[in-house]
């Protein structure tokens, strides 16, 4: 099967890669309709198009051939701790962030065996959208998410013809 263009030659082979790839891992949300509440109090109109979590961003690669870089195939149910929303310096893009130990140890995983994370520590959060109103200071959030399985791609497929990074 040939790609489409401006589309990622993974999509449609991204189980079978193998050696050594840059990697993005994520999770998106299944039940998407519980973050309508949250979308409200944050002042957003709009679902986003994938919810989800990533796991894993590292531009250096890693070996996809490993265990702990398979995606996990199942889904999970995660209770959100803490929900609280927060905004990106300088930027109208709010996210939910919240602690989850399962996602974080996922995370400490890859990155014990050589995904390269940069920026800021690793905390669970699903980019909700944006608002031009500060966020609210508490977020009443206490249902659990449904993740479905990891996805696996290479950062470039992320980018729309592999110029920098996705918007």
């Amino acid at each position: 099967m040939e790609p489409q263009p401006l589309r990622c030659p993974f999509a449609v082979q991204r189980n079978t890669q193998r050696g050594m790839h840059p990697l993005h891992l994520r999770r998106s949300v299944l039940n998407r309709e519980i973050l309508r509440p949250v979308l409200k109090q944050a002042g957003i109109a709009a679902m986003p198009d994938d919810p989800h979590i990533v796991l894993a961003h590292s531009d250096d690669p890693v070996n996809w051939d490993l265990p702990v870089f398979q995606p996990n195939p199942h889904r999970i149910a995660i209770s959100p701790g803490k929900p609280r929303f927060v905004r990106r310096d300088g930027d109208t893009l709010i996210a939910l962030e919240f602690d989850a130990p399962e996602l974080e140890a996922r995370w400490a995983e890859l990155r014990d065996a050589g995904a390269r994370w940069e920026g800021a520590p690793f905390v669970p959060r699903i980019l909700l959208g944006r608002s031009d109103q500060p966020p609210p200071a508490i977020c009443f959030f206490s249902v659990p998410i449904l993740f479905g399985p990891e996805w696996r791609a290479t950062p470039d497929c992320l980018r729309p013809g592999g110029r920098g990074p996705a918007t």
